[in-house]
């Protein structure tokens, strides 16, 4: 006879990894935000990562590598190696798409590995988009390994590049916004890894500097873009500008200092940057993502 689900009933909080997107342009400091997080252990997908003083892995460059990494996870967190104070920080979501479309690309009868340009993801696999949703089941696979190492305490953060997406609103028509830099489908009715992931993760940030456009002195040329002298920002609601979001009751922009530059940095100064970010989500939720590292 099986075991009772009721019997098992429980109260209070439970304390799961959390999945949480690091959103931004490039050089904003996605990932040297990312690296603060506890017990961090990097996965570079792209270049950008060799400054950063913390675990990491050797940089993955097919999507056959980062399933095998999943399964060794899974396998470490099964064996209680990995657990709760532990963070997998992948460098970026953008990269980890790339290596997806690859994989699918590949699979093609007519795919060449001397000339793979000569296929793409709207050619591949008969073509007419057919490899989208291909790309979609693997890197669905790829977010079940994740949300497998959350029950173990295990957070899984994830850089993303964000690019002017052209958003349509019911209400007030098209308008542009900073959004994920991820495939979705143009006709409006299907899904893609950009919806997946912003409905997946338990918050997806912005992380900017607020800026104000002036017109030119002379009245001629472009406006220009001047810093409003507030430091970087995380935004964590959505925005007609951004995309962002979160399950903690958190809004508006969170301050998020800015670490020395050109030097190496210590844990205690990755988890300062970070703290800024786990003090409000601990204060409004309760969830623990404090960095204690000194020294």
């Amino acid at each position: 006879m099986s075991k009772s689900i009721l019997g098992a009933v429980s109260s209070g909080r439970t304390q799961l990894g959390q999945r949480i997107v690091l959103a931004g342009a490039e050089k904003v400091g996605k990932t040297t935000l990312g690296c603060g997080a506890p017990g961090v252990l990097l996965v570079p997908l792209e270049q950008g990562y060799a400054s950063m003083s913390v675990s990491k892995t050797p940089m993955l460059t097919t999507w056959l590598e980062v399933m095998q990494l999943c399964e060794e996870l899974r396998a470490a967190a099964l064996a209680r190696r990995i657990g709760p104070g532990t963070s997998i920080l992948w460098d970026s979501g953008t990269a980890l798409e790339r290596l997806v479309h690859d994989y699918v690309i590949a699979k093609d009868s007519n795919y060449k590995p001397g000339n793979p340009a000569a296929l793409t993801m709207a050619t591949a696999l008969g073509g007419y988009g057919k490899a989208y949703p291909v790309a979609n089941q693997e890197f669905e696979r790829w977010t079940r390994y994740a949300d497998e190492l959350t029950f173990y305490g295990v957070n899984t953060i994830m850089t993303c590049h964000v690019f002017a997406s052209a958003m349509i609103d019911p209400q007030h028509g098209e308008y542009n916004s900073w959004d994920l830099l991820l495939h979705s489908p143009k006709n409006q009715k299907e899904y893609g890894k950009r919806e997946f992931i912003t409905q997946w993760a338990d918050m997806i940030g912005f992380l900017h500097e607020p800026i104000f456009v002036t017109k030119n002195a002379d009245g001629k040329g472009p406006n220009l873009a001047v810093s409003s002298g507030q430091g970087r920002q995380l935004a964590v609601d959505r925005k007609p500008t951004w995309v962002a979001g979160n399950r903690y009751n958190l809004t508006g922009l969170i301050p998020i200092p800015k670490p020395p530059e050109n030097v190496e940095l210590t844990p205690a100064q990755l988890a300062a940057s970070w703290n800024a970010l786990a003090a409000p989500i601990y204060n409004a939720s309760g969830v623990d993502l404090w960095n204690r590292a000194r020294g």
